[in-house]
């Protein structure tokens, strides 16, 4: 008896416990806030870094260089989204042009700011669907899940999965990829708000955001299909109008840029169609951005499997919290996070750019993720008689509706400033600020970076150049000569673009930790220039180069 009475009072006090920790959840979700800090702060210390630059594998110069150019109201060529190089422009006033540089106040908008947001949606999109303890659930997922699966792949994977992905999913590079999916999950989050009664106003929000992130990457437009899914399901029909009137803003900004800066809209201009009666046609492009590959979606599942410890576990997970989510009668829910899943997944991971060997599969796919993330902690809820037991632990909590203060105030930041600050910029047209460089056929936007002087003197060796060191830069870094017989910039307005191309045609002689360098086999007329790199691994034989001096003729 005894025992069966501490038993009895060990689950009386456990619900004692629950119930209180139900009624907190500021406390609760500022402590899985605090854990995901530290913990990412733990994997940033403990995986190779260079000072503050941590594996990119994307376009963090010309993300970080169009910025630069923005907060002096330039027009680069508007080949990216807009929206992040945006926020990001004030900060490059203080730090400068490169993004090591600006890494220090990029990952602190990140983790202090972003990532919280990021929690705290995930726990109302969780608390929507079966109460604050299945928020807590998937907050605590949310939080856990990207360090619990290190282990889950073979050894000889995790290297890529920690070292290469987890520090773009957790915030620290400066790529667009974390912001924008923060960006998406809140937009998530008030579309799931809206379905309640006379909530137009979170209607309009979640328009506005997913309209923000599709400004700062065109994919992240996909969760709309969700969207538009749950508010059928949910016969939401103000609700929905409103939502799809709300992204319309952000898209005619969207082509605002890229007529201002390309002179045209990729999707709608990169080719044209000759018929028999020689008429020309604007082509779409539509292979360029949607790539049913169903052979190489194939092969990524094979190495899913070869990789991962559960591949079946990974591809089924799903589809059984979509089945829980139903079950506890939440089937417009249901619709928004499978449908936004599934649009990815045809879309993005039938491409083949989405790559498992060559990890870029979970780059491509993390939009997604919270989606993904959300279902899976879902599933407890297939569990017979187990939300029955739970009563109204499960219930979501009433919330209060969105003031529509606070929707004037989303569209000035995500309409009326970025229209205003394009409209104001003046496409470039002289290699002022940034000069394009060939990375192996990749053209990439890198700024000049002033404080790099170059000296150049003749001597009986050669040409003697020196220059200074500049930065104060937030890594190690070593210097490239580059060297051009006559003057190495030519610029173009390639394919009819506004804002003008101006590329370096000179080629590297040379790379160097020092600030001088003898060229002894200098041709007569020649032109220098320095770039300044660095990487992940502090390895000079790798990129990047991510800065460059002026370019300075031979005296």
């Amino acid at each position: 008896m005894s025992a069966l009475s501490n038993s009895v009072a060990a689950a009386r006090g456990a619900s004692r416990t629950l119930d209180g920790l139900l009624d907190h959840p500021r406390a609760v979700l500022g402590t899985l806030a605090a854990t995901q800090l530290v913990a990412t702060l733990v994997l940033a210390v403990s995986i190779p870094h260079n000072g503050w630059v941590w594996f990119h594998n994307g376009d963090q110069i010309g993300i970080t260089t169009q910025g630069w150019m923005l907060g002096h109201l330039e027009l680069p060529p508007t080949e990216l989204g807009y929206l992040w190089s945006l926020v990001i422009a004030p900060l490059m006033w203080f730090t400068g042009p490169t993004f090591v540089q600006a890494m220090p106040p990029i990952m602190a908008l990140n983790l202090f700011v972003l990532a919280p947001i990021a929690l705290v949606c995930v726990y109302g999109i969780g608390e929507r669907i079966g109460g604050r303890l299945l928020g807590y659930w998937a907050s605590l997922l949310w939080v856990v899940a990207p360090f619990a699966s290190i282990p889950l792949f073979v050894d000889r994977y995790q290297e890529r999965w920690a070292e290469n992905f987890l520090p773009q999913a957790l915030g620290l590079t400066s790529l667009s990829d974390f912001p924008s999916m923060v960006v998406v999950l809140a937009a998530a989050l008030f579309v799931v708000r809206s379905l309640d009664a006379s909530r137009l106003a979170e209607a309009a929000l979640a328009g506005l955001l997913l309209g923000a992130a599709g400004a700062t990457k065109p994919p992240n437009l996909l969760m709309g299909a969700g969207a538009v899914l749950a508010y059928l399901v949910a016969r939401r029909w103000r609700e929905g109008i409103v939502f799809c009137a709300a992204v319309v803003p952000s898209l005619l900004v969207l082509v605002l840029w890229k007529e201002r800066g390309l002179g045209e809209l990729p999707v709608l201009s990169l080719g044209e169609v000759r018929v028999a009666a020689g008429v020309g046609l604007v082509a779409l492009d539509v292979d360029r951005y949607l790539e049913l590959d169903l052979e190489h979606w194939r092969v990524q599942m094979d190495q899913l499997r070869e990789f991962f410890w559960s591949a079946r576990l990974a591809q089924w997970a799903p589809l059984a919290g979509l089945l829980a989510v139903l079950r506890v009668r939440q089937a417009p829910i249901a619709a928004l996070l499978g449908g936004w899943l599934a649009a990815f997944l045809v879309v993005k991971g039938f491409s083949t750019r989405a790559d498992i060997q060559a990890n870029t599969f979970w780059r491509l796919l993390m939009p997604a993720w919270p989606a993904y993330l959300i279902l899976f902690a879902s599933i407890p809820l297939l569990v017979p008689t187990f939300a029955r037991r739970l009563g109204d632990r499960i219930r979501p909590a009433s919330v209060s509706p969105v003031a529509w203060a606070w929707v004037a105030v989303a569209v000035a930041l995500t309409v009326v400033l970025p229209a205003a600050v394009i409209a104001a910029s003046s496409p470039s047209t002289r290699p002022e600020r940034a000069v394009f460089q060939d990375d192996a056929g990749n053209y990439i936007m890198t700024p000049i970076a002033e404080d790099v002087d170059l000296q150049v003197e003749s001597t009986d060796g050669g040409r003697s150049l020196s220059w200074t060191s500049g930065g104060p830069w937030r890594a190690d870094v070593f210097y490239r000569v580059y060297r051009h017989e006559g003057r190495d910039i030519e610029c173009e307005n390639a394919d009819g673009a506004i804002s003008v191309y101006c590329f370096i045609r000179s080629f590297p002689i040379a790379t160097t930790r020092d600030t001088k360098y003898l060229d002894r086999e200098a041709p007569p007329g020649a032109w220098y220039r320095i770039g300044v790199g660095t990487n992940w691994l502090d390895d000079e034989t790798q990129g990047d180069v991510f800065g460059f001096s002026r370019a300075l003729a031979t005296p």
